[in-house]
């Protein structure tokens, strides 16, 4: 079951969250690396709602959050069209297309609430899931070069995006 994440949901947010970055090492923080206190969660997921332009989409197993697409909109009048995904989902879930049902949920909420773009960015040597955000109707746009330090080695970015309408 797939659905947007309400405030009073912050604690299995900020754990799905939490196990990500301990299974991977393609996200942006590393395992332990942040902690954040429920009201924390809870605030911004309160903030989020009160923006058209803005979401967190769960995807439920069980009663457990097995994977997530967090959509940030633009703040400015010129950029409030376009969203700046994150996503992921846990290891033991991967190949049951809960990343796909997530994309093709984000794809409606984005056309419904008036976004035009989406946009990511993925390291380069992350190839099922570049293949996987080509599949979805992404491109790449550009390579953001050494942009992260993952393991003491520079990784590059690719900068991708989708036109919704």
């Amino acid at each position: 079951m797939i659905h947007s994440v309400k405030p009073q949901e912050a604690y299995q947010y900020a754990r799905l969250i939490q196990k990500l970055e301990t299974e991977s090492d393609f996200l942006l923080y590393g395992a332990n690396e942040r902690s954040w206190a429920n009201e924390q969660v809870e605030q911004m997921i309160y903030n989020l709602h009160k923006k058209k332009n803005s979401t967190i989409l769960v995807a439920e197993n069980d009663g457990d959050f097995v994977g997530h697409v967090t959509v940030f909109g633009g703040g400015a009048d010129r950029n409030a069209h376009v969203g700046q995904i994150i996503t992921g989902v846990l290891e033991k879930f991967h190949g049951q297309g809960i990343a796909k049902q997530l994309f093709l949920d984000l794809d409606d909420w984005g056309v419904a609430n008036g976004l035009i773009r989406l946009e990511l960015s993925v390291m380069v040597h992350n190839e099922r899931a570049v293949k996987f955000y080509e599949r979805m109707g992404f491109e790449i746009e550009g390579t953001k070069r050494k942009s992260l330090v993952v393991h003491d080695e520079p990784v590059d970015e690719y900068v991708m995006a989708k036109i919704l309408a």
